[in-house]
């Protein structure tokens, strides 16, 4: 009896309704994307709801969905009922209207914004698509009183557009090569013997290092500079004459093969290697360590008496320190500057790329990179390359970066952009790591810094994938 009488009421009411306007249910989407990362087509929608007013005996359903012809994917459907209509659909144990099998809410209880993120495999049919947003409106006979569709904006999938910094041009290329050698002496003098335990080695070091530079017509040495060290055994002063004395003799000894001008090789001396020793201590496994350490670290004691607290304190491993450690102490540094030809023929700069890529500088390892398709083996190979001899180089990075982002290597671009600095170009290409990455937040933050400092790609990105607000 109940049901025939509430059936009778719904005629009625639904006879009268045809006046209402549907702006009396008045949604306003706010943000909405749509992101294509690997298989999945993923959908995040924001709707201010807060002025959705809605009849005791109606229902508003929502629907967004992407269109394209024919073609149709759908998110969840959420429906709001009015008061009378939400006791009838507790009462009857079902949604309304039938077939209804998403989320429900009473009108009291709706939030002011409704939000879905969803997602569904992606097809190639939605490339081009329509995003849109379904409002019915039911009334009480379950009955669509009112339909229409809220367009959102078309969908265009992002594919990212590489560019790639030209590194600025080198009129002269300074280079450098260092090395460290370690001549043995006679106890106490400062005659150099070339025979003399592992000295033609040692010394050979410095040599070929030289005689390489000298052979290759692309290079000219500048200079060559040698720092002497000797080890912390007391008396002070005799250290000092030794450190002296022994760079002075291994630089007459360079100079007499070589015949270089004066003042081309430049000498300078430590005459006790304190830094060296405690680099061992702290590396080693030696007892008393930390002790070690401070004893090394006192700075207002003069190192023969240093020295001394170290030998009467710690008598064993004093003893193993000068047996094992004191030797390597002793060495000499080398450090030669040269400056390199400029290359500008790209064979030519390909030929000196497969020899002695070393020689190349950033700008012109650039202009061989361009030479290649973007994206080839043989491009990322150059930008490799380039990061590797100039590891610390933000451009070189930033660069090798997109070279690996390019060829879908995240692992690796993320390692360089991790020392790309923050030009815009970087923040370009941390903007695509995140997008691929599947951080759309993320993507446009980085955008965001990449467009304000210029670069016009960063813009049609964020046209692309920012969220659109209706």
């Amino acid at each position: 009896m109940k049901k025939t009488l509430f059936s009778a009421i719904c005629i009625l009411l639904c006879a009268a309704s045809g006046a209402q306007e549907l702006k009396e249910y008045m949604t306003d989407p706010t943000d909405w994307s749509l992101t294509h990362v690997g298989d999945d087509m993923n959908v995040d929608l924001d709707l201010n709801i807060k002025d959705l007013n809605i009849k005791g005996n109606s229902v508003v359903t929502l629907t967004p969905r992407l269109v394209n012809g024919a073609d149709t994917a759908s998110l969840s459907t959420v429906g709001f009922y009015g008061r009378k209509r939400w006791f009838y659909y507790q009462r009857n144990i079902k949604r309304i209207p039938d077939g209804f099998k998403d989320e429900s809410l009473k009108e009291k209880d709706m939030p002011e914004t409704w939000s879905w993120s969803e997602a569904f495999p992606y097809e190639s049919w939605m490339d081009g698509s329509q995003m849109e947003l379904l409002r019915q409106v039911y009334g009480c006979c379950n009955d669509i009183k009112y339909e229409d569709v809220i367009p959102l904006g078309k969908y265009t999938q992002y594919n990212p557009v590489f560019i790639f910094i030209a590194p600025k041009f080198e009129a002269t290329k300074n280079r450098h090569i260092e090395g460290r050698a370690y001549v043995d002496f006679p106890v106490s003098q400062t005659v150099i013997y070339p025979d003399y335990r592992n000295n033609r080695v040692e010394i050979g070091k410095i040599l070929s290092t030289i005689d390489t530079l000298k052979s290759d017509g692309d290079i000219e040495i500048k200079s060559l500079s040698i720092k002497g060290f000797a080890s912390p055994e007391s008396p002070y002063e005799n250290n000092t004459r030794l450190a002296k004395g022994r760079t002075e003799a291994l630089k007459d000894y360079v100079s007499e093969l070589y015949h270089f001008p004066a003042n081309f090789i430049r000498t300078s001396f430590e005459p006790e290697n304190w830094e060296g020793l405690r680099e061992y201590v702290l590396a080693s496994g030696i007892s008393h360590r930390q002790e070690i350490l401070d004893i090394i670290d006192i700075q207002d004691r003069d190192p023969d008496t240093k020295e001394w607290i170290l030998k009467s304190r710690y008598p064993e491993e004093y003893k193993y320190l000068l047996a094992n450690c004191y030797p390597a102490l002793r060495r000499s540094d080398y450090y030669i500057e040269y400056t390199v030809r400029n290359y500008s023929d790209i064979a030519e700069i390909e030929r000196v790329f497969r020899t002695s890529p070393g020689k190349l500088s950033l700008h012109e390892l650039y202009l061989l990179a361009s030479k290649y398709e973007i994206g080839s083996p043989e491009f990322e190979k150059v930008f490799d390359v380039a990061v590797t001899l100039y590891p610390e180089d933000e451009i070189a990075n930033t660069n090798a970066a997109g070279a690996a982002l390019k060829a879908g290597r995240l692992d690796k671009a993320g390692e360089y952009l991790a020392k790309a600095g923050d030009s815009a170009h970087a923040e370009y290409f941390r903007g695509i790591y995140s997008w691929l990455s599947g951080d759309r937040d993320g993507a446009l933050e980085h955008f965001s810094k990449a467009e304000k400092g210029g670069i016009a790609e960063a813009s049609d990105a964020i046209s692309k994938i920012k969220v659109t607000s209706l």
